[in-house]
């Protein structure tokens, strides 16, 4: 009989410490998480948002931005582009918007899903299938406001944004030996650099995983502050 209680004791702490890890894992981190980012790129266009060859159809601009989500999964995120050849556009079914300027604000909120430490893209149930598998140190989906050339504004646009292991070579593209991503390969691993950090960010028309509006990757990612091990 003592041993029987022993095993349900052990039993019921195993599920205790199980439960605990689902509740926390999602939204409570150790500590806050600080970056800065900078060096975009506007990726593709709207016959061809994701631009897997890279190369004109990722175009580099000016600009920069913050990335703050405190231990509760709550924070802000804050980019700016700044393109004075030419401006990035958003292809909207109600026309296209063009603009020198663009101010993304994303208040994360109890309403946006915060992971870290996670697989995302690809086949892991995160992000965007349409983009290969990468490992994250922190991703979400959260709302932004944007502002374009300084007098339209868009509001609670879904965007999913992720910082970890680049994506984008140097020419743009999403390549592994030669070979250009295809969100038709059944092997969707293996086209991230774990020595690289990005931030991308993609926005949507109608919702997560609808016609995409801007695509915009950071190539410069410093990681100002982040949680420490337990």
């Amino acid at each position: 009989m003592a041993n029987l209680r022993s095993l349900l004791w052990l039993a019921v702490g195993a599920a205790v410490v199980v439960a605990g890890w689902l509740l926390i894992a999602p939204h409570l981190f150790p500590g806050d998480w600080r970056f800065a980012v900078e060096s975009p790129s506007v990726i593709g266009d709207s016959d061809d948002p994701f631009a897997y060859a890279g190369g004109e159809s990722a175009q580099p601009v000016e600009g920069s931005g913050t990335v703050r989500i405190s231990s509760d999964g709550r924070g802000t995120i804050r980019l700016s582009i700044d393109a004075t050849d030419a401006g990035p556009s958003l292809s909207l079914r109600d026309g296209t918007i063009v603009g020198q300027s663009w101010d993304l604000i994303s208040i994360v909120d109890a309403s946006a899903v915060v992971r870290t430490e996670t697989a995302v893209h690809g086949d892991s149930g995160l992000g965007d299938a349409r983009l290969p598998t990468t490992t994250a140190l922190i991703a979400g989906c959260s709302r932004f406001d944007l502002t374009v050339g300084g007098n339209r504004r868009l509001t609670e646009l879904t965007g999913t944004w992720s910082i970890g292991d680049a994506l984008r070579r140097e020419d743009g593209s999403i390549r592994q030996q030669g070979l250009v991503f295809s969100p038709l390969l059944r092997d969707k691993t293996g086209f991230s650099d774990p020595e690289r950090l990005e931030l991308t960010l993609l926005l949507y028309e109608d919702g997560l995983g609808s016609d995409v509006l801007a695509h915009v990757v950071f190539r410069s990612v410093i990681v100002e502050q982040a949680p420490s091990s337990p």
